[in-house]
């Protein structure tokens, strides 16, 4: 199984990285040769060739030099969601595939336009614990950065159960759509959430046609289910 991380040294706010090394990790305990992959700007590389691709979160200015070099790649990004890779985007990297993205001072970018939304940045940020709801009912528990926020996201990938949607007011946060995610939850939230990672996992390995074999993840487990308690207990006071 090839992976890659895409913008590895320009989109690596809040420890994003431990999201592809730990994913990597689990689908070798899964006996699966993984082939890891990490790319930036410029770097010459065929998206096509892969089965999961990752990018995390940046900065407002880095997040603008990656969407244009990301508009040169679209072709062959685009083969490669075709070809079934799987990709996972957290932070604001997931807003490069909308429609726009409007800046604070009224400057709107074109994005690669793979989903309606629209994105605007604002001056103001919002910072704050999160607890959402994954589409099978589990607790997903991280933290939100954002300046920005979305409109037009017609298959979200959590409800919010505390804190703040893809637009202030919103009970809906990130997208989920066929092989494609992305969520504002940061932490890492593949490691602060044992049961997404999980999820992950058992995904690759259909697509590898590997046979499931459950992970084992105690200290994982056990720091999520000490936050889930304690954000819980903070927010229901």
């Amino acid at each position: 199984m090839k992976i890659l991380h895409l913008y590895y040294d320009l989109l690596n706010l809040y420890g994003e990285y431990a999201n592809f090394a730990a994913l990597a990790r689990s689908l070798e305990k899964e006996g699966i040769e993984v082939e890891v992959v990490r790319a930036s700007l410029h770097d010459e590389i065929d998206f096509s060739d892969f089965d999961f691709i990752y990018m995390g979160s940046g900065t407002e200015r880095k997040q603008l030099l990656a969407l244009e070099d990301i508009k040169k790649r679209e072709a062959s990004l685009l083969k490669a969601r075709e070809n079934g890779a799987m990709i996972l985007a957290t932070g604001n990297s997931f807003e490069l595939f909308g429609k726009s993205l409007t800046s604070p001072d009224g400057t709107e970018h074109a994005c690669l336009g793979w989903f309606d939304f629209t994105t605007r940045v604002e001056e103001k940020r919002y910072l704050a614990d999160q607890i959402c709801t994954f589409s099978d009912g589990q607790k997903a528990v991280g933290f939100i950065n954002k300046s920005s926020e979305i409109f037009g996201v017609t298959s979200p990938l959590f409800t919010v159960d505390f804190g703040e949607g893809n637009h202030a007011g919103d009970k809906e946060e990130g997208i989920r759509d066929g092989n494609f995610f992305g969520t504002h939850l940061t932490g890492p939230c593949l490691v602060k959430n044992p049961f997404l990672m999980v999820f992950f996992v058992k995904l690759l390995c259909e697509k590898a046609g590997v046979a499931y074999q459950a992970l084992d993840l105690p200290y994982e487990t056990r720091a999520y289910q000490v936050t889930l308690d304690a954000l819980t207990e903070r927010f229901t006071k």
